[in-house]
């Protein structure tokens, strides 16, 4: 679709630069005409599904996300006016104000990205609360796996908005709910095309229960044997006359390998061409050997957290006062049976026979 295509391409240029200023109020515009345009993205006249989603999309300024995220909630959509309506809440949410937090990050590990110097400003409060050298481990429940994923929770928020983070500061474990400035009221920003707009609605969706793509494919029905006899069918023979041939290495996308947080359960990796039904097996085990450590890298992370503040806990348990003593062996208490729910979630991941 062209015409949709320039749309999405628009939607990133504008929001670079925070969308068009808004003079005035505009008046909401009303359900019952916002329903009769997702109707019409099912409409079986193609220009007529595409203005529809236009219309949706940025021609009515009367219709708001929240609107349409209303209505992405309906279990009755057919799967093109669930797409075309998806990109109708991108195009709103690229036009969006979003978070920002005001910082830089300097070195960047699983569960601990660490703050650059940060010149104070009273329209990034964050940067009032923060110190050089804290390393933020998680947002929310979520540990954060790098640069990327901070953003995602970042810029899913509105300015104004609270980001509830859990840093590293001198060796201790904090929880701090740091308010959010404006986007475009940052220079030097990190650029926001399409990738990062797409996960940081999908984000959004998340939190506020909103489901925006299946589950599944057909592809993941497909089991190893499966596979084999597609690639190696009874009764073939390799060809004896490139018996080292070299096979050539290709993309392929799925479910269930290893993601960029909001990609929606999607990833890709690269695969190198099967010459036998052993180099499959092989191939198998050592991506699954691969793709468990990789799944297992934000668990661990969360694990020496736990472990972290556990310490800590200890520590000043022996040093409180009676008074506090009752509290910090609750607080104990639960850190430990987190810590252990965690870690027999780590030995589940682990694959077969290895070691961490």
């Amino acid at each position: 679709m062209p015409i949709l295509a320039a749309l999405l391409l628009a939607s990133v240029a504008q929001a670079q630069i925070g969308g068009p200023p808004i003079d005035a109020p505009v008046p909401e515009t009303t359900p019952e005409v916002i329903e009769d345009w997702v109707e019409q993205l099912g409409n079986e006249d193609w220009l007529m599904r595409d203005l529809a989603t236009l219309e949706l999309s940025e021609l009515d300024p009367g219709i708001s996300l929240e609107t349409l995220e209303g209505f992405m909630r309906h279990e009755d959509l057919s799967p093109e006016q669930r797409a075309r309506l998806r990109l109708a809440c991108l195009r709103r949410f690229a036009l969006r104000p979003k978070g920002a937090l005001g910082v830089s990050f300097g070195t960047i590990r699983v569960g601990a990205i660490e703050v650059q110097p940060i010149p104070p400003s009273e329209e990034f409060p964050a940067t009032l609360m923060l110190k050089e050298n804290d390393q933020i481990a998680m947002v929310g429940d979520q540990v954060i796996d790098g640069s990327f994923s901070l953003r995602i929770e970042i810029l899913s928020r509105d300015p104004g908005s609270i980001l509830p983070v859990t840093l590293i500061r001198n060796e201790r474990v904090l929880r701090l709910d740091l308010p959010l400035g404006s986007f475009s009221d940052l220079t030097g920003a990190v650029r926001m095309d399409s990738q990062l707009l797409t996960s940081a609605l999908e984000r959004r969706w998340e939190r506020l229960g909103i489901e925006h793509g299946p589950d599944g494919s057909i592809g993941s029905g497909i089991s190893t044997e499966d596979w084999e006899r597609a690639a190696f069918p009874e009764g073939e023979t390799p060809d004896p006359r490139e018996p080292e041939l070299i096979a050539p290495r290709g993309y392929v996308l799925g479910p269930g390998m290893n993601t960029t947080p909001g990609s929606g359960r999607w990833g890709q990796a690269i695969i190198d061409v099967w010459s036998d039904p052993d180099a499959l097996n092989r191939d198998l085990v050592q991506r699954e050997s691969l793709l468990a450590g990789e799944r297992a890298q934000p668990m661990i992370a969360l694990r020496m957290l736990l472990e972290r503040e556990r310490d800590q806990l200890r520590q000043d348990l022996g040093q409180a006062e009676e008074a506090q003593q009752s509290m910090l062996e609750e607080q104990l208490a639960q850190v430990s049976m987190q810590l252990d729910a965690i870690t027999q979630k780590i030995d589940a991941a682990r694959p077969s026979g290895n070691t961490p």
